[in-house]
């Protein structure tokens, strides 16, 4: 077995998740981005809506609890194990939580092109994959208001 170094040129820090893009917008025309995701406990995003895009979840290591509004009203919920995945559709609010210490996950957002926002506020990985550099990670309000230019909503604690 051979260690297959990613093409950095496509990793980011974003607020503490490492996201490397396998498929953008550009490669797909626009139909989808694939992201290779790890995500450590304390660091998933808050609850959103996406306006534009379903956003599918295939969980590869570590286990995941997701919740998201039904379509009939009320709330699905489940936990994700290595090799099932989630279809969190778009105008639905959602989020999930690490189970474990971390998970690694692909994350399919259909149609593509939400890849920029995580772009506008990351840190280009640009020699070494670990340890990860010290990232300045902006505020919650300022991340918001970059996934809100493309149609993305940040949910109010409740």
């Amino acid at each position: 077995m051979s260690l297959q170094i990613p093409d950095l040129e496509r990793c980011y820090w974003c607020a503490g998740l490492f996201l490397q893009f396998l498929a953008e917008s550009g490669d797909t025309d626009g139909s989808y981005t694939l992201i290779d995701s790890v995500i450590r406990k304390g660091t998933e995003p808050p609850p959103h809506v996406h306006t534009f895009e379903d956003e599918e979840l295939f969980l590869l290591e570590g286990q995941l609890r997701y919740r998201f509004a039904s379509a009939g009203g009320g709330w699905t919920e489940g936990v994700l194990n290595p090799g099932e995945f989630v279809l969190l559709s778009r105008q639905r609010e959602h989020y999930f939580e690490c189970l474990t210490p971390q998970v690694r996950l692909l994350v399919r957002l259909s149609p593509g092109g939400l890849e920029q926002a995580f772009k506008d506020f990351g840190v280009a990985v640009t020699d070494s994959l670990l340890p990860p550099p010290p990232e300045a990670v902006p505020e919650l309000e300022t991340i918001a208001r970059i996934f809100e230019e493309r149609g993305v909503y940040f949910v109010p604690p409740k």
